[in-house]
C-alpha cells in the first residue's frame, strides 16, 4: 500500500482510521484563520444572529456533502479523484484532477502566507520580524508532516487536535470576555448582503474540501467512522472560528484575525493556534494533490510528489502576494462544485454500482470519457462563474450577476448539476 501513497484501494484490514481519528484530522482542518476570516465577511452586513443561524445551517448543508463524499470513500476504499472515473471516465477525469492538483498547489501557498503573516504580526510583539523565515518554517513543517504518510498521523493528529481544541475555547472564552454578547446580537445589520448569499460564503468552505474527501475516509475502520468523523470533525472547530469571527468584526470592525490577534496581546498561546492550524490544515493540501497525481499520472511516485508540491507552495509563499490568485483559486473552486453535485448524484441517486477493480482498468467500460457528463460538469462549471464572476472580478452578466448576489453561487449551481446528471443519466 506505500504505507497510503497509493491510488489502489485500501484493503479492509489496514483500515486503521476510527471516528475519533477522523475527527482529528478534519478538527485540524477546520481551526483555520481562512474560517475566521469568512466568519468576517458575514458581519454587520448580517445581523450577528442571522450570522450565527446562516454559519450553522450552511455547515449542516456542507457537512452533509463532505460525508456523503467519505462513504463512497469508505466503501470503495479509493481516493476521490479516482472516484470520479465512475461518473466522468478514467480520462475524463484527468481535467479535474490537474485543476485539483494546480489548485492545491495554490492552497499550499495561500495556507502558508496566511500562516506567516500571523506569526510574523504576533513575533513582532516580542521583537522579532522575519517573514521569510516563517514561511520557510511552515512549510517544511506541513511537508515533514505530509511525508510521514497516513499510518503515522494518528497520534499525531489527536495530540494536534487536542491542543487546538484547549487553545481555540480559550480564544472564544478571552473574545467573549472583551464583549457583550446580547448588546452585539441587538445591532443591526447594514444589508450589503442577504442571508442566502451568507449562506453560500459559509456552504463553499466545506465544499472546497470535497475534491479531498475520500482521501481520509478510504482508511476509515467502518462507515460510522467515515461519515461522522469526516462530518462532526469538521462541523465543530469551522463553526466556532466562523462564529468568532462574526462575533469580533460586529464588536469591532476588524475582519483580518491577524490584526485582531495582534490587538489581543496573546503572544505565545497565538503563536502555537497559528503553528497547529497551518500545519494541520495544510497538510490535507499537499497530501491530496499527491495522490491526485497519482490519478493523472498512475506510475508516479507519490512521496516525490509530496516534496515537490510542498516545496512549490512555500516557494510560491515566498514570491506572490495572496492577493494576486486568491480570486483564481476561489473561481476554481467552482469545479468542484460541479463535481461534488455529479459524484453524490451518481452514487446516492443514480446508484451507479461502484467497483474498485473496474475504476482502476484502464481498458475496462470506465475507460475514455463520459462524454454528457463532462459536458454537465462544464455547464456547472460555466455557470458557477457566470454567478460569481461580478464579486470576484467585477465583471457584470445580466440575470446571472443579480442570480448571484441573491443566491450566491455553490447552491445554485449544485442543484443545477445534479438535476441534469439525473435527468441525462439516471
Amino acid at each position: 500500500m506505500e504505507g497510503g501513497y497509493d491510488i489502489k484501494p485500501v484493503e479492509r484490514d489496514r483500515r486503521t482510521f476510527s471516528l475519533l481519528t477522523l475527527l482529528a484530522i478534519w478538527f485540524g482542518a477546520g481551526i483555520s484563520i481562512a474560517e475566521f476570516w469568512a466568519g468576517a465577511l458575514l458581519t454587520p452586513a448580517l445581523s450577528l444572529g442571522m450570522a450565527l443561524l446562516v454559519v450553522l445551517i450552511g455547515h449542516i448543508l456542507g457537512n452533509t456533502i463532505m460525508g456523503l463524499i467519505a462513504l463512497e470513500g469508505e466503501k470503495t476504499g479509493l481516493p476521490t479523484m479516482v472516484l470520479s472515473r465512475a461518473s466522468l471516465g478514467i480520462k475524463g477525469s484527468i481535467l479535474p484532477s490537474i485543476l485539483n492538483y494546480l489548485q492545491l498547489i495554490g492552497w499550499t501557498a495561500i495556507m502558508l502566507i496566511v500562516g506567516a503573516n500571523a506569526m510574523n504580526t504576533v513575533a513582532e510583539s516580542l521583537g522579532v520580524d522575519n517573514y521569510a523565515l516563517w514561511v520557510i518554517l511552515l512549510g517544511l513543517l506541513v511537508t515533514g508532516w505530509t511525508y510521514i504518510g497516513p499510518k503515522n498521523w494518528e497520534k499525531l493528529e489527536k495530540i494536534a487536535a487536542l491542543l487546538l481544541l484547549a487553545l481555540s475555547l480559550w480564544l472564544t472564552y478571552v473574545t467573549l470576555q472583551r464583549f457583550s454578547f446580547t448588546q452585539l446580537l441587538s445591532k443591526p445589520s447594514t444589508g450589503e448582503i442577504g442571508a442566502m448569499l451568507g449562506l453560500d460564503l459559509v456552504i463553499a468552505m466545506p465544499l472546497s474540501w470535497a475534491p479531498l474527501i475520500a482521501d481520509y475516509s478510504r482508511f476509515a475502520k467502518n462507515k460510522n467512522a467515515a461519515f461522522w468523523g469526516t462530518y462532526l470533525g469538521y462541523f465543530i472547530p469551522s463553526s466556532l472560528f466562523y462564529f468568532v469571527g462574526a462575533l469580533t468584526n460586529m464588536a469591532i470592525g476588524e475582519g483580518d484575525p491577524i490584526g485582531i490577534i495582534a490587538a489581543y496581546g496573546i503572544g505565545i498561546p497565538a503563536m502555537l493556534i497559528i503553528i497547529f492550524s497551518t500545519v494541520t490544515t495544510t497538510f490535507l493540501d499537499v497530501y491530496s494533490a499527491a495522490i491526485t497525481y497519482k490519478n493523472i499520472s498512475p506510475k508516479a511516485n507519490a512521496k516525490k510528489q509530496v516534496l515537490l508540491v510542498g516545496s512549490l507552495g512555500t516557494i510560491l509563499a515566498l514570491v506572490f502576494p495572496m492577493e494576486q490568485y486568491e480570486s483564481f483559486l476561489l473561481l476554481i473552486g467552482g469545479a468542484f462544485v460541479s463535481l461534488a453535485a455529479i459524484m453524490i448524484t451518481d452514487y446516492f441517486l443514480v446508484k451507479k454500482e461502484y467497483n474498485a477493480a473496474e475504476l482502476l482498468d484502464e481498458n475496462g467500460k470506465f475507460a475514455g470519457y463520459n462524454t454528457k457528463a463532462i459536458l454537465i460538469w462544464a455547464i456547472g462549471f460555466a455557470f458557477y462563474m457566470g454567478l460569481a464572476i461580478e464579486g470576484l472580478f467585477g465583471i457584470y452578466i445580466p440575470l446571472l450577476s443579480e442570480l448571484g448576489f441573491k443566491l450566491g453561487s455553490s447552491i445554485p449551481t449544485f442543484l443545477l448539476v445534479s438535476i441534469l446528471y439525473y435527468i441525462l443519466e439516471g
